[in-house]
């Protein structure tokens, strides 16, 4: 029994799950010289690298090239007790078995990167650069009027720690800040906090709405036709957490027909977004390929996560962000 009073099994063997090994080997293996590492730099060498290495931990690292899928097996692997995961959202590897793993996550690690991408779509969206890029390749010299965000009304739809920071940064640009949250947990920069359930009531104040949610159940197509067309005419929408919490199909009525302004979508129903998709050609919309956190040292920014979890893990101390199933 450690002095926390938490029985460990000894971490031995790791195994890291990313497409670039080689920018975080010296992180972990300076650290710990005592402990193996085994890498998994694709697909194909996820299951091999299990039945060589036996890992007790793993540390997850997935993004649209290396999806979360091919990452699910390792948690599924017998000797395994402990999975990181390398992001907020675990339910690519969900269900598990609770009695054997624990799984943490890294909520937070990269919110702030994220909420300054959320701030610059929103700068985006309502100064029109997104117009004028097109009028740039086609040089034309028109300029075009926007309104300022000062005064303007975003609801922030989920206020965790993504939203939290965006919320600060709203408010720094003289926005009015709506949120839903599930906790009452009062925000500075909040100025209305409202439960989820109020959503329909509310969307319709918003000028901008920007999505800060998990995929679950209750969150799957959560903004459907109906909430699209309880929205303010010409409201922005904003999607960086999960595709699928929106109605995709629905959206994109909603945008052809101009009674949604504009968006700015990081994430979509089905990735990557396929050629044929009507959001492609879309003058009043921004997109990037599941990108709004990539920061230049993300990878390295978990792993400090990971590592000071590794050492809590070993001294017998409870794992920060310990989710369940």
């Amino acid at each position: 029994m450690t002095k926390a009073g938490l029985a460990r099994e000894a971490i031995r063997t790791v195994l890291v799950i990313h497409d670039k090994p080689g920018e975080l080997r010296e992180m972990l293996e300076g650290r710990f010289p005592d402990i193996r590492f085994v890498y998994a730099a694709r697909d194909s060498e996820v299951a091999p690298a299990l039945r060589a290495g036996a890992p007790q931990a793993v540390l997850s690292l997935k993004h649209s090239g290396f999806p979360g899928e091919v990452h699910r097996p390792a948690i599924l692997y017998p000797t395994v007790r402990w999975f990181h995961v390398g992001g907020s959202g675990y339910e690519h590897i969900r269900p598990w078995d609770a009695e054997r793993v624990t799984v943490t996550n890294s909520p937070g690690v990269l919110a702030r990167c994220l909420a300054e991408t959320v701030t610059g779509a929103m700068l985006a969206l309502n100064g029109n650069f997104h117009r004028y890029i097109a009028q740039q390749r086609e040089k034309v010299w028109k300029p075009l009027a926007y309104r300022s965000l000062e005064g303007q009304t975003l609801l922030i739809v989920g206020l965790g720690v993504i939203g939290r920071f965006v919320a600060d940064n709203a408010k720094a640009l003289g926005m009015h800040v709506l949120a839903t949250r599930r906790s009452a947990a009062p925000h500075g920069a909040v100025d209305e906090l409202h439960p989820m359930e109020a959503l329909a009531e509310i969307i319709g104040r918003a000028d901008i709405v920007s999505i800060h949610l998990r995929l679950n159940d209750e969150t799957r197509h959560l903004v459907n036709a109906k909430v699209l067309r309880a929205m303010k005419a010409g409201a922005m929408l904003i999607n960086t957490s999960r595709g699928p919490i929106i109605d995709e199909r629905a959206l994109i009525e909603a945008l052809q027909s101009g009674h949604i302004g504009g968006a700015y979508l990081d994430v979509f129903e089905s990735e990557p977004l396929p050629a044929s998709s009507p959001l492609w050609d879309m003058p009043n919309v921004l997109l990037t390929p599941h990108a709004s956190d990539n920061v230049g040292d993300w990878p390295q920014r978990i792993t400090r996560m990971f590592i000071d979890n590794l050492e809590r893990w070993r001294r017998g101390e409870p794992l920060l962000n310990e989710v369940k199933p």
